[in-house]
């Protein structure tokens, strides 16, 4: 069945949204005029040189690394188990999306890889009905990515959802998503990995409250790379918030087997761009 999720409404519930979003609330609309006259461009909005962030995410109590995005407010928060991430076995996370909307429209993703292709990317919106709405989509079509399926699964953390419509957050357990068969790739040296973001002011094309079957115009958002440091993500309390996550959620009907191996592209280029550098992106002193 489809994925949706109802959003929290009362008042005690609303105090656990992250007050980053409630602070810019007001500013919201005005940002959104920014974003419209700016998108569109095809570039990325980012790079791999912007690293995470650590931060303490006020709902789980969890210490998270935290990608934001300070030209539309967008953010993706994670925390990891503190048992190491292998190539052989896909690793599970915490996650969080945080964005703001303008009269409940808008989406967010989050994706294993920092390319524009082939990339394996939870996406959530407010599905006009009181809810969050997720699905896993791949990047193989800019028209509309397609949903997907496969090995992995999402398990929303309940008293992490909130939408009205100004802003959504979305808590949830990734279960079995960083998988190097989809394009997932960790340094060893450094244990950071490139992952990626996308996110549109605008809603959804179609059926927003069916998951399957929204549209998501890959024409009409801003994307990018960034660089997840996942060893400092690591955190002992981890075992104990995931088991609070809901049940495990069928993916749409509509949703076809995810590809292997089509995000395997320029990996190790982007991270030896984020070897190279504790520069920045003018040239470095030499």
């Amino acid at each position: 069945m489809p994925f949706l999720f109802p959003a929290k409404g009362s008042s005690s519930q609303s105090r656990n949204f992250s007050t980053r979003l409630l602070s810019t609330s007001i500013l919201t609309s005005a940002l959104f005029f920014n974003l419209s006259s700016a998108q569109n461009n095809g570039n990325p909005s980012t790079s791999p040189r912007q690293m995470t962030e650590s931060f303490v995410e006020q709902t789980t109590g969890l210490k998270m690394e935290r990608f934001f995005d300070a030209s539309t407010s967008f953010g993706f928060s994670m925390a990891l188990p503190t048992t190491p991430l292998t190539p052989e076995t896909a690793g599970s996370f915490i996650g969080q999306l945080d964005f703001p909307l303008v009269d409940g429209q808008g989406w967010g993703a989050m994706g294993l890889t920092g390319d524009d292709d082939g990339n394996l990317l939870l996406a959530v919106w407010n599905d006009g009905k009181d809810g969050v709405a997720a699905s896993f989509r791949q990047s193989t079509n800019d028209d509309n990515p397609p949903a997907v399926s496969g090995t992995f699964a999402v398990r929303p953390l309940p008293d992490g959802i909130v939408a009205n419509a100004t802003a959504l957050s979305y808590t949830f357990l990734c279960e079995n998503c960083l998988n190097s068969t989809l394009g997932f790739r960790q340094d060893p040296a450094t244990g950071n990995a490139v992952m990626g973001w996308a996110f549109s002011p605008k809603a959804p094309q179609g059926d927003r409250a069916d998951p399957g079957a929204a549209v998501l115009n890959f024409d009409d958002r801003f994307f990018g790379p960034f660089t997840a440091r996942l060893g400092e993500a690591r955190n002992e309390k981890f075992e104990d918030v995931a088991k609070t996550a809901g049940e495990a959620v069928a993916p749409p009907a509509n949703a076809v087997p995810a590809l292997a191996g089509v995000a395997e592209f320029d990996v190790e280029n982007e991270v030896e761009e984020v070897r190279d550098g504790d520069v920045t992106d003018d040239e470095d002193d030499d």
